[in-house]
C-alpha cells in the first residue's frame, strides 16, 4: 500500500509541475507576443502623450514631447524597415542595428519619462534625445531611398558588372595605346627614319 501511495504522489507532483511549467511558458509566450508589446507601447506613449498635452502647467513638457518623438520615429523606422525586407530591398546592416537602436531609445524613452513628472531638466538627455531623434531620421530616410531602388536581378547585375569592367577595360587599354610615347610611337618614328 506505501508504495502505491508513493507512486501515486510522485505522478501527482510530476503532473503538477507539468501544469506549472505549461502555464508558466503559456504566460511568458503570451507576454511576449505582438499584440501585447504594441499594445504596452501604446499604453507607454499614450501616458506620455497626456502628460505632454494635457492643459495646465507640467513640470517637462518637452522631454514628455521628445519620448513621444522617439517613439514615433521607432515605430516608423520598424514599419519602413519590414517593408522593404518585404520589398527585397537590399538593407546592409540597419536589421542587424536595429535592435541596439531600439534598446538606446527604449533607455532614453525612460529616461525622459522619469523628467517628465520631476521639476529639473537634464540638457545631457535632451541633447541624447535629440541626436537619437536625428539618427533615426537619417535611418528612416536611408531605409526608403533603398526601398525606392528597384531590386537587380542577380544575372542582370553579374552581367552589368561585367560590361563595365569591359569597359573600363578597353578604355584604359585605348588610353595607354594613345599615350604619346607609347610603343606604337616608338615604332613609327623608328619606321620613318
Amino acid at each position: 500500500m506505501l508504495e502505491f501511495l508513493i507512486v501515486v504522489a510522485v505522478c501527482v507532483l510530476v503532473g503538477v509541475g507539468l501544469v506549472v511549467a505549461t502555464a508558466w511558458l503559456l504566460l511568458r509566450r503570451l507576454l511576449r507576443s505582438r499584440p501585447v508589446v504594441v499594445g504596452s507601447q501604446l499604453v507607454a506613449e499614450g501616458m506620455l502623450a497626456l502628460a505632454a498635452f494635457r492643459p495646465g502647467p507640467i513640470a517637462n513638457r518637452a522631454a514628455a514631447l521628445r519620448a513621444v518623438r522617439i517613439s514615433r520615429g521607432h515605430r516608423l523606422l520598424h514599419d519602413r524597415v519590414t517593408a522593404a525586407q518585404r520589398s527585397g530591398a537590399y538593407l546592409g546592416d540597419v536589421p542587424a542595428v536595429l535592435p541596439r537602436l531600439e534598446a538606446e531609445g527604449r533607455r532614453i524613452r525612460d529616461g525622459l519619462g522619469r523628467l517628465v513628472g520631476g521639476t529639473t531638466a537634464d540638457p545631457r538627455l535632451l541633447a541624447r534625445a535629440d541626436r537619437h531623434l536625428a539618427t533615426l531620421a537619417d535611418l528612416t530616410e536611408a531605409v526608403a531611398t533603398a526601398t525606392g531602388v528597384p531590386v537587380a536581378d542577380e544575372t542582370l547585375a553579374h552581367e552589368a558588372e561585367e560590361a563595365a569592367l569591359g569597359l573600363r577595360l578597353h578604355s584604359a587599354a585605348y588610353t595607354e595605346l594613345m599615350a604619346p610615347g607609347s610603343s606604337r610611337d616608338q615604332a613609327s618614328s623608328s619606321a620613318s627614319r
